[in-house]
């Protein structure tokens, strides 16, 4: 942070000075039992509560915060403190963006975009919830595999495996990361799953051992039956369903037939066909890299990162509100390696008003009631993913990372 760090501590503070004592309180009320629970019975038996579907990582925050509270009643009065255990997820996530930037003025200037950025910090901030765990320690894996240390790399992703099962969605994007280092040195590739194993290992320890039985079943259990869990179109996530169908989303199955298919087979196939276009220039990328190894390309890799959330959340049924939040953390990396912000605006926007026509915070309803619509919101988010595969094929235009491939097939044919 060097010559900037006094700025930092004051925004810092400034964060935790104005964290309003507001949030979802569905949630906060599940966090308080748990951490109630958690404290009085120990961190190995926190799965013994009913309804609890939380994997294990924040389950440690949630046991920390109770010992710090001190009793089950501070625990329920200081609820809303909870988020400055997760603010700091989001402010290292912002500085770890920025690392990626440059030097000290460009790295600092980088991180405010995200550290001021309403957008970004409003999931945390205000509607109190964890989404800042699981993107910054995803974020972490890129940045570390960009760097080449991969074993690291896939603790940090297990890290956030074990916060959120939504971080699934990186893993495809991660391996056409880590496999040119491992096509080059096979141990790497067994260093990284010790990496990996050993980190859920130690996490899912408590669990398996701390408590009056094991839990480990049921914590498989949580993740097994994540998908259908809301089995409706669009959980106020403001996407494609919002655009092509008609009535109240919360309330209708996704298992409805549309066009002969159910809702959820089409999020599916639209969300693998629109992944597919994102993946398969940093495949081509990963590909030409196994015949001449060099440094992942940055912006590249960082640009499909941020869009993989971006086609998860606006094709697949099932989604919440809060699902978009890795994209913007991903777009402020690309944002400043890059030099170029339109895409983290447009998603920084869509994602400020779509939380916040849920939570009612802001009064942006009496400003531009208009703004704030399910389709309007749907349509700057299908913007930001024309927009963002617009420049990811610039970056890497198909044709050139093909005749690329093929000369290096040409060239192995002739050695």
């Amino acid at each position: 942070m060097g010559p900037y760090a006094g700025w930092y501590a004051l925004l810092l503070t400034l964060l935790v000075v104005l964290l309003p004592a507001t949030g979802f309180k569905n949630d906060f009320w599940l966090w308080v039992r748990w951490a109630q629970y958690s404290r009085a019975h120990g961190l190995g038996n926190v799965y013994a509560v009913p309804g609890n579907n939380y994997n294990p990582l924040y389950h440690y925050m949630l046991w920390l915060f109770g010992q710090l509270a001190g009793s089950s009643a501070a625990i329920e009065t200081q609820r809303y403190s909870l988020k400055l255990l997760t603010l700091p997820f989001d402010v290292a996530g912002a500085l770890l963006a920025a690392s990626l930037a440059g030097g000290g003025r460009r790295r600092f200037l980088s991180s405010l975009g995200l550290l001021l950025n309403l957008g970004y910090l409003y999931n945390s901030l205000v509607w109190g919830q964890v989404d800042a765990i699981y993107s910054c320690l995803s974020l972490a894996a890129v940045v570390l595999a960009l760097r080449g240390r991969g074993a690291w790399s896939a603790a940090c992703f297990a890290l956030a495996l074990a916060a959120k099962l939504q971080a699934l969605i990186f893993l495809p994007p991660l391996l056409l990361l880590w496999a040119p280092r491992w096509w080059q040195a096979p141990r790497r590739l067994a260093a990284a799953l010790l990496a990996g194993a050993g980190t859920l290992a130690l996490v899912l320890l408590p669990f398996a051992v701390g408590g009056e039985r094991s839990y480990l079943a049921d914590i498989w259990r949580i993740n097994r039956q994540a998908v259908g869990y809301y089995p409706f179109l669009s959980m106020n996530a403001f996407n494609w369903w919002q655009l092509t169908a008609d009535g109240p989303l919360l309330t209708r199955l996704d298992s409805d037939l549309w066009h002969g298919l159910s809702y959820q087979r089409w999020g599916l196939l639209l969300f693998g066909v629109a992944a597919t276009a994102v993946l398969l220039p940093l495949l081509l990328h990963a590909l030409s890299r196994l015949r001449q190894p060099r440094p992942p390309d940055r912006p590249l890799a960082l640009l499909s990162f941020a869009l993989v959330p971006l086609v998860f959340c606006f094709f697949n049924t099932q989604m919440h509100e809060r699902y978009w939040h890795p994209a913007v953390l991903f777009l402020g990396a690309y944002a400043g390696v890059s030099r170029r912000y339109a895409l983290l605006v447009l998603v920084s926007l869509a994602y400020l008003l779509n939380l916040d026509a849920v939570l009612g915070y802001l009064p942006l309803r009496a400003w531009s009631p208009g703004l704030l619509h399910p389709k309007v919101v749907a349509l700057l988010f299908a913007a930001a993913i024309g927009v963002g595969l617009t420049e990811l094929y610039r970056l890497a235009p198909l044709g050139t990372g093909l005749r690329a491939l093929g000369r290096q097939r040409a060239t192995a044919r002739l050695a």
